[in-house]
């Protein structure tokens, strides 16, 4: 009777330890599996953030690449545009020259009576029986700099386009002109863009005078260079040195010294 009831006690201290660890197990479960929701319930909601943000990602690259199609069209704009300013900008120089060397103060209060008179001075009489019409004058810059060593140039605008054509035309044959003992030059006066562009070419001329080949620069910016009897048309150095590295790779092709460095030059 008394072994009976000690293993009945037994039993009952067991499932009683048993009640208490289920007891002690269920309450830390719980914080875990509500802390287990909470974190169900962030993950949920961050993978709607997310969907969302992918869905804006793709809509600003859509944006974007619709913005650099439009950047693109509004630089091809703005270079077409930019080309008709500077076509127009040349065409309202078109009867302007730019007199180089002329000493300031030279002029007087009477610039455009001293201009006439200059330019009948130094190209002759006979050339101008009647003094060509000035419109305007002016120094460039229009304000004197007390540091500037050279004297500013002197801009005239021609009521005859022609006028200006025979100007120029008479000073690349007299070749030197002076006037008070200083050298005279005489440009058709360019924007200041199409000028950078001429000048572009400047390294290349230097060593076409060396070699003396014939070459002159057409309106607004080619360059055309004689070689064998043959023009050679370039609009940019780039031009130049393709066609001259063509020339010098073909087959059988005998390129001359005088091409040969002029392909230096290029390069």
């Amino acid at each position: 009777m008394e072994g009976n009831m000690s293993l009945q006690t037994l039993w009952d201290a067991i499932q009683q330890i048993k009640t208490d660890m289920l007891t002690h197990i269920d309450s830390k479960m719980d914080p875990i599996q509500s802390s287990l929701s909470r974190i169900h319930n962030s993950l949920s909601s961050l993978g709607d953030q997310v969907n969302l943000i992918e869905q804006r990602v793709g809509a600003n690259e859509d944006n974007v690449q619709e913005c650099v199609a439009r950047v693109k069209q509004l630089e091809k704009d703005n270079s077409f545009l930019m080309s008709k300013v500077d076509d127009l900008e040349n065409r309202k120089r078109r009867s302007n020259l730019r007199f180089i060397g002329i000493l300031e103060s030279a002029e007087g209060s009477d610039i455009i009576g001293f201009m006439s008179r200059l330019i009948s001075q130094l190209l002759g009489p006979d050339a101008f029986p009647t003094l060509p019409i000035i419109e305007r004058a002016h120094r460039s810059p229009t304000a004197r700099q007390n540091s500037r060593a050279s004297p500013r140039a002197v801009m005239i605008e021609l009521l005859n386009f022609q006028d200006k054509v025979k100007i120029l035309r008479l000073a690349r044959v007299k070749k030197s002109l002076e006037y008070n003992g200083k050298h005279i030059s005489i440009y058709p006066d360019f924007s200041p863009e199409l000028t950078r562009r001429r000048r572009s070419f400047d390294p290349v001329k230097r060593k076409l005078r060396e070699l003396n080949m014939k070459y002159f620069l057409l309106y607004p910016c080619t360059l055309c260079v004689v070689v064998d009897g043959t023009q050679q048309r370039f609009s940019t150095n780039k031009d130049a040195e393709a066609i001259f590295m063509s020339t010098s790779n073909s087959p059988g092709c005998r390129t001359s010294p005088e091409m040969r460095l002029l392909l230096m030059v290029a390069c």
